[in-house]
């Protein structure tokens, strides 16, 4: 498996993401989905990638990888790092996170 990806590749897979736009918080590159941020460019760009997934999720990446997964932002976050993970995890972890932060919604076209 081939590791490393840059900024330029993790903005493209980012915008891949279907309804996703980039957008800029504290003077950092920022995705959305919805308005919603699922991932924002660790800032300097070279380090990595800041995403939102289930706790339970970043604490079991975290654990298993350290070098490429760590926990941030309180556990909030997985710190992504560009150099130690492939295109193809990136782009899965990219794909749970916007899910993570867009739940499909229950039907409200109940009537009684």
């Amino acid at each position: 498996m081939r590791r490393g990806i840059t900024p330029a590749v993790a903005r493209r897979l980012a915008l891949a993401i279907p309804g996703a736009s980039e957008g800029s918080h504290h003077g950092v590159a920022d995705f959305r989905v919805r308005g919603k941020i699922f991932a924002t460019i660790h800032p300097g760009g070279e380090k990595g990638a800041l995403m939102r997934l289930e706790r339970d999720r970043i604490e079991s990446l975290a654990e298993s990888d350290p070098e490429a997964f760590a926990a941030a932002w309180g556990g909030r976050a997985l710190l992504v790092t560009f150099a130690r993970v492939s295109r193809a995890v990136y782009r899965d972890l990219l794909e749970d996170s916007a899910r993570a932060i867009t739940p499909i919604r229950a039907s409200r076209g109940r009537r009684g």
